[in-house]
């Protein structure tokens, strides 16, 4: 049986109360902005019912359906969605449907999942359940089991129709991308920062992306990894904006006057003071970092609240109670991994001591940092970034 419709439902936003309706039109919104991106005039409409939204298909892009499937997985705010076919609310309509839906599925155990919600339908759905189930049994001799069924026929009567699938396909969750205001995400060429980038959307912020490369000090491929990741992470957010920053001037004037084991710290610091100039910029409302805690010298409570205090926007670390391992895996399941362990140089890791500060303090930080004149280097940098676009 082809699809004709598409039933979409959230969890998550059904607890918003009296904001809920902006939730759900933001969710849709973004179902249709995606869809039209992807695989334009597949869908003839979105319709917002009672805790779900039903897309309904264009009759000539049915052949589509992967794409859309697809396309859907990623979008944050669904719970899970299910590829259904519109039937006639008679009982004889339903059997013929169930039957010809289940002919195309391998299964010895089944059962008739039936939720009615339209109130002027003649008949139950336990009686539907039954009527169905009987004759999947005896035209199909199949067993019914209801307590663990290797298939499950859906049959949802609604006001506006009736739809029967056997699929249910998990969403990512969340909240819709957007929902949270826009936040400024550094970005590395590194594992964390992208899965931190893919968390912070998942709780509705919009991603601005902030790179620093180090060139010419080394080469750029860097930068060439970060304009892929961002081209991949693209499938969560369809538009994206990418700040990339020439950090090499700041980090000469660091190496050259400022406290060794300070170094990376006072990367970081500069790092922040560019970011938030651009976020100001940008009318974003928060730093999102790749950091987690203990996981270098740099992520220790110290050094994280002197990096911390160069700033005064509010900095999210979506990572900050992940192990390595458990970062590799979600990276692996987003599809960012393969990009980031391709080799790069770190503009971080230049020209780090051997022994760095682990628990450094704000008052030997600041002291180091006034034997630098970084202000004129920092606002260079903010005017020469590099601005590119991604949809």
């Amino acid at each position: 049986m082809k699809t004709t419709h598409i039933l979409c439902h959230y969890s998550e936003i059904g607890l918003k109360g009296k904001n809920r309706s902006y939730f759900e039109n933001t969710l849709k919104r973004n179902i249709h902005d995606a869809l039209n991106v992807t695989v334009p005039n597949a869908i003839d409409k979105i319709e917002k019912l009672r805790g779900r939204f039903l897309i309904s298909l264009s009759e000539s892009n049915t052949n589509s359906i992967d794409s859309i499937l697809s396309t859907l997985e990623n979008r944050f705010g669904l719970a899970y969605f299910a590829p259904a076919v519109k039937i006639h609310p008679d009982l004889d309509s339903m059997k013929l449907s169930a039957l010809e839906i289940l002919k195309d599925i391998t299964f010895d155990t089944f059962r008739i999942t039936a939720r009615r919600s339209d109130p002027y339908l003649p008949y139950s759905s336990q009686k539907i359940n039954e009527e169905i189930g009987a004759e999947i049994v005896s035209k199909l001799k199949k067993t019914v089991n209801l307590s663990n069924p290797e298939a499950t026929c859906y049959i949802d009567m609604l006001q506006e129709g009736t739809f029967v699938y056997t699929q249910k396909i998990s969403g990512p969750g969340g909240l819709p991308v957007g929902v949270s205001g826009k936040v400024g995400v550094m970005l590395s060429g590194g594992i964390d920062s992208p899965v931190a980038a893919y968390y912070a959307m998942k709780r509705g912020a919009s991603p601005l992306y902030i790179h620093f490369h180090s060139v010419p000090h080394v080469s750029p491929a860097s930068i060439e990894k970060v304009r892929e990741t961002v081209q991949l992470l693209t499938k969560f957010h369809l538009r994206a904006k990418l700040y990339i920053i020439e950090f090499s001037p700041v980090q000469d004037e660091i190496f050259a006057n400022a406290n060794p084991k300070l170094l990376v710290l006072h990367y970081r610091r500069c790092m922040i003071r560019i970011s938030e100039n651009i976020i100001k910029k940008e009318k974003a409302k928060a730093l999102v970092t790749g950091e987690a805690l203990g996981q270098v010298a740099s992520q220790t409570i110290e050094n994280m609240t002197v990096v911390e205090d160069a700033g005064i926007h509010t900095i999210l670390r979506p990572l900050v109670g992940f192990d390595k391992q458990e970062i590799i895996e979600v990276a692996k399941k987003i599809g960012t991994y393969d990009i980031s362990i391709q080799p790069h140089e770190d503009c971080c890791t230049l020209f780090v001591p051997k022994h760095p500060a682990i628990k450094a303090r704000i008052k030997d930080v600041l002291e180091s940092e006034n034997n630098c004149n970084l202000e004129p280097l920092i606002e260079n940098a903010v005017n020469t970034a590099q601005v590119e676009t991604f949809q």
